[in-house]
């Protein structure tokens, strides 16, 4: 994943420094949704949008450096808002900066439970996701070395 900066008001991606031997287990990861029973759920996109918009100050910019729209970022936090007795992020007033959004005291617990989670189930099943890796590999030896086809070209032919 790529780590984000904010420069003027704008989020940037930093791409990852590349790794110097390949690691067999990278492909393989563990994600984590927690279930809120009728509250909904949380997972690891809800919680990426929370830490950045604590990293950008708004809900649009986080929303644009995940790739989804206002709207989308917004109806999210809604329905983390909407879930817990406590808001998960507030939304700041107009004036010289022109409003944002911050996380509030809770938010900052809701992201740092949300990855304590994460980092012990990981840590309990690691060697199990080692022992998963070594089974990555093509399923399909031929399907893999099968280059596609070129699209045809040229005039089509029409029946008379």
């Amino acid at each position: 994943m790529s780590r984000t900066t904010r420069s003027a008001g704008r989020v940037t991606r930093k791409p990852r420094a590349a790794a110097t031997a390949p690691d067999p287990q990278a492909g393989v990861t563990l994600t984590l949704r927690v279930d809120l029973g009728t509250a909904g759920a949380i997972g690891p996109g809800k919680i990426r949008l929370l830490e950045l918009i604590g990293e950008t100050g708004s809900i649009s910019a986080a929303g644009r450096a995940m790739g989804m729209s206002y709207r989308q970022a917004w109806l999210l936090i809604d329905s983390l808002n909407s879930a817990f007795r406590e808001p998960a992020t507030a939304t700041l007033s107009g004036g010289a900066k022109g409003g944002g959004a911050d996380l509030t005291p809770f938010g900052k617990t809701l992201i740092r439970i949300y990855r304590d989670i994460e980092a012990a189930a990981a840590k309990t099943v690691a060697e199990e996701l080692a022992s998963l890796a070594t089974f990555l590999g093509t399923a399909n030896p031929l399907a893999a070395s099968k280059a596609p086809r070129p699209a045809k070209r040229g005039p089509r032919k029409t029946r008379s």
